[in-house]
């Protein structure tokens, strides 16, 4: 059963159901074609988007006599379509406002990064499940937090990562749970980063996933061609001293909390899982530079 799947099925059908052309008599031949596949999907330990919540309390074992009413008249039913909308509406309100903070933090410790450093060699990788090998979003989260450990470690591969972003999303019927991973070494001891990331991307194929994951290694040469012919590249290695390589490069690395990709959230998530998280800025002594950032440029003042 792919969990990731049924829960996008279950959020399309309810997110119908709150329009007021939707007529209530479908309702339950509406709701029971997709019993049977929730059933099989349902977690009581994990905490679901409202829409599919929603849905989950309609089943037999889990429905109060009350909710079961909007099975049955026209008012209760409409009154369930407000409260659905409502609630709808405030979950994507907060994630995009959790997508603006996020951002603003992203900005910030990118920016630590840059003055404390040269050379920055980022690393993109995308990092999913083949698609019938999709996890469960348990599963999902493990898998994540092998990766993360690793990385935390600066072991083999890691070895002079000065930071890391990673953003978790779901994602339409070909890529379910998914995980944008961004990698920045320090570019005065690393090179090479379409090896290191490929050697990240088979990390998680090989070791993690044990061959059920898959990868697109963002830094292989013709996908950095593509941007640098646009005069957009922003992986790779860039210079502090660049202003247009910084600039490019938080454009790049602004994508992993973008406010305005507000249908890619998990439908599902285990209690305390993170869909966004960053390394932490190490506190240092000030140097006589200063950096400002003016209008999305970078200034090195000495």
């Amino acid at each position: 059963m792919n969990e990731a799947q049924t829960l996008l099925e279950i959020e399309n059908f309810m997110l119908k159901a709150t329009k007021r052309t939707y007529r209530w008599t479908y309702f339950k031949a509406d709701y029971d074609e997709l019993k049977r596949s929730a059933e099989a999907v349902y977690d009581p330990k994990c905490e679901y988007c409202p829409l599919v919540q929603a849905y989950f309390e309609l089943l037999p074992e889990h429905a109060s006599f009350e909710n079961l009413e909007v099975f049955k008249n026209s008012r209760a039913f409409s009154c369930f379509q407000n409260e659905l909308i409502e609630e709808h509406e405030s979950f994507l309100d907060k994630f995009s406002s959790n997508n603006r903070r996020n951002r603003n933090h992203l900005k910030a410790y990118f920016y630590d990064l840059v003055e404390s450093h040269r050379k920055l060699l980022l690393v993109r990788v995308d990092l999913s499940y083949r698609f019938n090998a999709q996890p469960s979003v348990k599963q999902f989260e493990r898998d994540v937090n092998k990766l993360v450990r690793r990385i935390q470690d600066k072991d083999t591969i890691f070895k002079d990562q000065v930071g890391y972003v990673y953003r978790l999303e779901q994602g339409g019927k070909s890529r379910g749970y998914h995980c944008h991973l961004l990698v920045i070494y320090n570019g005065s001891l690393r090179v090479r980063d379409d090896y290191l990331a490929q050697s990240i991307g088979e990390l998680w194929l090989e070791k993690i996933t044990k061959e059920d994951g898959i990868f697109f290694n963002c830094n292989q040469a013709s996908h950095k061609k593509y941007y640098k012919d646009l005069d957009q590249l922003g992986i790779g290695m860039i210079e502090r001293r660049n202003p247009k390589e910084v600039e490019n490069a938080w454009l790049a690395i602004s994508y992993l909390a973008d406010p305005q990709k507000d249908k890619q959230y998990l439908r599902a998530s285990v209690q305390g899982m993170r869909q966004f998280s960053k390394g932490q800025s190490k506190p240092r002594a000030r140097s006589g530079r200063r950096l400002i950032l003016k209008n999305h440029r970078y200034i090195s003042l000495t």
